[in-house]
């Protein structure tokens, strides 16, 4: 069993963030990890989704009762993983431990008679951010020591203090203490300024400083609010993968390099899956978009002959009517020649009209040729006939 300490004085560096997401990590390649709380905010508890009620036990009856450890220990919805709550009690455990002799071995003795060894592969501590009581208790029950820093100069200035502890805890207390990592935590390779510290860090701590690098990433801040580490939250995400490789790269530096190689090679898989899947993925894409454009085509081809037949009629229909319309005009206007002879022929009517008509003098003499003779007037008038008796009696008179 590993027993491993989470630890940087000061606050939002990304301790518990880093204890819950690689304590889920290691859970997920098989290995069976115990969370333990050491931080009177609880946040690791929220984070898990384990918020203890006012009967249940906490770290605090551990510390101060000597409840066992296995009355303790809570399952998360992750197998494997599993946790030893917290709440705002553990304030006070310092006082309480002030005056205790040996108080700094207090946890690493509860744990050696719970026998965690038989039970987990890794202890992890989520330190609280001082180093008073509580980070002395994890630093003496660890082996391994991870220090989650921000590409920050005020995470800087606090490292010297904390170096100092765990020397000094290596020489009295613990000697098989080891700083196993670095991990440098919410990095923005944009900025120089993360680039710049990033360099420092490098310097003063060499190969201790890890090659993975936890990115910024908003799904890291929203996990805890859904109770689940970054794995269960957003598997594919940025801080997913950041994570899954700093596992790796920490059992590596401890020692474990069978499970490590194990766990390299299943990631592997799981990498060629998904570039298999999306690669399958891309295919079925190409083959609806050429179904797509087959079926495009095809009622392309449906449709541009009857467009061209109607296109066709219509234009023949035009060409009927522009061929039309010329000599229907040609028919009803007339020539230049006809016009001409026509405005020279209208002089002859007035003379052909004179002609008709007779001058006076032919009237004159027409009429005189013409007249008959006097005849008397008797005769010119024609009486109608009269009955006899009227006639009789007109000749008596």
């Amino acid at each position: 069993m590993k027993r491993i300490a989470v630890i940087n004085q000061k606050g939002g560096v990304g301790k518990t963030t880093t204890t819950v997401n690689l304590g889920a990590a290691l859970a997920h390649h098989g290995q069976r990890a115990l969370l333990l709380d050491l931080d009177p905010q609880a946040n690791m508890t929220v984070h898990v989704n384990k918020r203890p009620d006012m009967e249940s036990n906490t770290l605090t009856n551990l510390l101060i009762d000597d409840t066992p450890l296995a009355e303790l220990v809570q399952e998360t919805a992750m197998p494997n993983l599993f946790v030893v709550p917290s709440d705002t009690s553990l304030a006070g455990v310092e006082q309480v431990l002030a005056n205790r002799i040996g108080r700094e071995t207090i946890l690493r003795r509860a744990l050696d008679k719970g026998k965690a060894e038989d039970h987990y592969d890794f202890v992890l501590f989520d330190c609280p951010p001082s180093l008073g009581v509580l980070s002395a208790n994890a630093l003496v029950a660890a082996d391994f020591v991870v220090i989650p820093m921000q590409a920050e100069y005020l995470s800087l200035q606090g490292m010297a203090k904390l170096l100092e502890v765990i020397d000094l805890v290596q020489t009295q207390l613990n000697p098989t203490l080891q700083i196993a990592c670095v991990l440098p935590c919410m990095l923005d390779s944009r900025t120089n300024l993360s680039m710049e510290v990033l360099a420092e860090i490098e310097e003063h701590f060499g190969d201790l400083l890890t090659k993975s690098r936890i990115r910024n990433n908003v799904k890291l801040a929203e996990a805890p609010s859904f109770g689940r580490s970054i794995f269960e939250h957003a598997p594919d995400s940025n801080g997913a993968q950041d994570y899954a490789a700093f596992a790796i790269e920490f059992m590596q530096k401890i020692g474990m390099n069978d499970v490590a190689a194990a766990a390299l090679a299943a990631l592997e898989d799981d990498e060629e899956e998904e570039e298999d899947f999306e690669e399958e993925l891309e295919d079925e894409v190409e083959e609806l978009e050429d179904d797509e454009e087959d079926a495009e085509l095809e009622d392309d081809e449906d449709t541009e002959p009857e467009d061209t037949e109607d296109e066709d009629a219509e234009l023949e229909d035009a060409e009927a009517e522009e061929l039309e319309e010329p000599v229907a005009i040609a028919a009803d206007e007339p020539d230049a020649e006809a016009v001409a002879e026509d405005e020279v022929e209208e002089p002859e009517e007035p003379v052909a009209v004179a002609a008709d008509e007779p001058d006076a003098e032919d009237v004159a003499a027409t009429a005189s040729d013409e007249e008959p003779e006097d005849a008397p007037l008797d005769e010119l008038v024609e009486r109608p006939d009269e009955p006899p008796a009227a006639a009789e009696a007109a000749a008596g008179s």
